[in-house]
């Protein structure tokens, strides 16, 4: 399960940093499209450690484990409201469609956090894996109606994206990430909707995993056809950062498989993982550095052979 938590953790991090990146590298024109993106960002982050916290809660979280389900239920919500505002905002009945999907999911966020017992009647937590039981009830049905019909809208402005433009190349970037979204719903749709009526939780990591790769990706779509104009200065900067955080996240997530492989399946605990991270950070770091000094002793070795050869040279 800890290995769960650090990939979710890690995925979690890049996925903000796409975001970031968007938003603060993007220009005046597509400023809103940028930070609706942001905000899908920031809102998957808060999904994804709601969720980890539910998967490692133990008893002792009982009196505070039910917040961290609320908002497990209402940033899943805020998400799509905000992948829709990236999709459509460029439109004028995508503006609307945008601001009505975004009254129905506040009016169903507040009832979950003002009443969460007409969506679920307990939380269970137990070693054998942490469960909500459901409420079949009129928010239930309110809260399943919201992603029925947000997401085909979703995918629908994609393709209505597609079909409309002119550019070979954006036209790629629209394929991307409506393909990206459609997998990612449909796997959010079975681990994370369908399979907990059945009291099967254990699964529900691999809908946050499938919507932070759907993220990465549209962020992909965006440096590569150029869906949005982004400054080349902001993204020289961030994504070095990203460059950083992808390469330690590998290393972190090799590094806890082969440990658990070693140590006959446990786990690192969190101070080795925390130092091993800090130090494959200082080590990317440095690299700039360490190339430098290897370009400065390749061009003293250099010189040192072509002073041999004029010498060579001059004494024949």
């Amino acid at each position: 399960m800890q290995l769960i938590v650090i990939l979710l953790t890690t995925v979690s991090i890049l996925t903000f940093l796409s975001g970031a990146i968007t938003f603060f590298g993007s220009s005046k024109k597509d400023r809103v499209r940028s930070a609706w993106f942001f905000l899908a960002a920031i809102f998957a982050t808060v999904w994804m450690a709601s969720i980890s916290l539910f998967l490692t809660a133990d008893a002792s979280w009982y009196d505070v484990i039910s917040w961290h389900v609320n908002w497990t239920f209402v940033s899943a919500i805020l998400i799509d409201v905000a992948f829709l505002g990236y999709a459509a905002w460029s439109e004028k009945y995508g503006r609307i469609a945008t601001m009505i999907f975004l009254v129905f999911g506040v009016i169903v966020g507040c009832t979950i956090l003002l009443n969460p017992g007409a969506l679920y009647s307990e939380v269970i937590l137990a070693n054998t894996g942490n469960q909500v039981t459901m409420n079949i009830g009129p928010l239930y049905i309110s809260y399943i109606a919201f992603f029925s019909t947000i997401v085909p809208a979703i995918v629908a402005m994609f393709l209505k994206q597609f079909s409309r433009s002119s550019s070979e190349r954006k036209r790629g970037g629209d394929i991307v990430s409506m393909a990206s979204f459609g997998i990612s719903s449909l796997i959010i749709l079975v681990f994370n909707l369908i399979l907990p009526l059945f009291n099967n939780w254990s699964l529900i990591w691999l809908g946050p995993l499938a919507l932070s790769i759907t993220i990465i990706a549209v962020y992909y779509t965006i440096l590569r056809y150029r869906m949005l104009n982004l400054s080349s200065i902001w993204l020289k900067i961030f994504s070095y950062i990203v460059i950083i955080a992808s390469i330690a996240i590998v290393y972190m997530i090799i590094f806890s498989v082969i440990f658990a492989a070693l140590f006959r399946g446990s786990t690192p605990s969190i101070e080795v993982i925390i130092l091993n991270f800090i130090m494959i950070l200082i080590f990317l770091l440095l690299m700039p550095a360490m190339n430098q000094l290897i370009n400065f002793i390749q061009v003293l070795i250099m010189g040192r052979k072509s002073d041999k050869k004029k010498e060579l040279g001059n004494g024949k």
